[in-house]
């Protein structure tokens, strides 16, 4: 085997597992088969290169696997990849205190099943069990589970 089928092997197998580091993430079949085909270049060049050769190609791959990780991991690849969103709300307990089954209150928006309700001047996710329930429709809590209000119309 030549030194030329060496590279294209070691070469393809750098791309199939870029490919599954990049594209693919989890499905780990281009990442199996880029280690088969890297592990077999190095074989390969032992076996009909030479020890010396077989050495060098095994450092070079590590150190060209090594540097074109470093590269991907610093370039802006990730930042095109990512989600820019940031999620600035955030969940309100409900304290047993001030909330307790038989309060009244209304529906802000459509319960269906869940939605948001208005009960003592305050704002919560309320949930209706199976039934719809409209907008600006009067509710009383018949249970809390949670951050949740179980409410029905009344």
């Amino acid at each position: 085997m030549s030194l030329t089928a060496i590279i294209i092997l070691l070469f393809l197998g750098l791309i199939l597992i870029l490919f599954e580091f990049l594209v693919l993430p989890g499905t780990n079949i281009s990442g199996i088969i880029g280690i088969v085909l890297i592990l077999a270049g190095i074989y390969f060049g032992y076996e009909y290169l030479g020890a010396t050769k077989g050495h060098i190609i095994l450092i070079s791959t590590f150190i060209v696997m090594v540097v074109t990780m470093i590269l991907i991991l610093r370039s802006n690849t990730w930042k095109s990849m990512s989600l820019k969103t940031t999620i600035n709300s955030k969940v309100e307990n409900i304290e047993i205190k001030n909330i307790k089954t038989g309060d009244k209150g209304k529906s802000l928006t459509r319960l269906a099943p869940i939605g948001t309700v208005l009960v003592n001047d305050k704002t919560f996710e309320g949930m209706s069990g199976h039934k719809f329930i409209d907008p600006n429709t009067p509710i009383e809590v018949i249970k809390i589970e949670g951050n949740q209000l179980i409410v029905k119309p009344t």
